[in-house]
């Protein structure tokens, strides 16, 4: 593939979202006290993967093959096929993982000072990372929106407009989970 300086820059900053989301969710599962909610993290956090692992194939000149998502808002759908770059990408991120580690460290002490909300039952600290993560979801998929109008090949355009609709599906979920304990009142 041949893409313009503009649209190797997109891709690129959209990779590099994806391994924060990838990150985030991974240590945040480390640092919910609910089941549900660490369930929830860890299956986002494998869809983010694969957009990661994505947009990678993209960068590398491999057109993705899109598998479509048939369970409105399940994170089970592959945004591609696995590439050998797991985890964060071949070797890379070493610094940074250890960096965002001790960022968790640091989340898990301050947050074992924040009580629970004892009127609706759920943990403020649990609430905090949820409204972080759904912070994090809006603004990938803002920036997808961005991306998907600047690439002139409408197959690109397509698997951005599949992992834009993926990022969307992850915010409904993280929503439906805070509605459901209290933590987020539409009003």
């Amino acid at each position: 593939m041949n893409f313009t300086n503009k649209e190797r820059t997109l891709l690129e900053d959209q990779k590099n979202h994806e391994k924060i989301c990838v990150l985030k969710y991974s240590n945040y599962a480390d640092l919910t006290t609910d089941p549900q909610l660490k369930s929830i993290f860890k299956q986002i956090g494998q869809t983010e993967q694969e957009h990661y692992n994505t947009i990678e194939q993209l960068l590398n000149g491999q057109m993705p093959q899109m598998q479509q998502s048939g369970q409105g808002g399940s994170q089970q759908s592959s945004g591609g096929q696995q590439s050998g770059s797991q985890a964060q990408g071949s070797g890379q991120g070493g610094s940074q993982q250890s960096g965002s580690q001790n960022q968790a460290q640091s989340m898990q002490y301050q947050s074992s000072f924040i009580p629970q909300n004892q009127s609706s039952g759920y943990n403020t600290s649990d609430k905090d990372l949820c409204t972080d993560l759904l912070m994090t979801e809006k603004y990938v998929s803002g920036a997808y929106d961005t991306a998907i109008f600047e690439f002139r090949d409408p197959q690109v355009r397509n698997i951005l407009n599949h992992i834009q609709k993926e990022e969307q599906q992850h915010g409904e979920t993280l929503y439906k989970y805070m509605a459901s304990k209290g933590m987020y009142q539409a009003r």
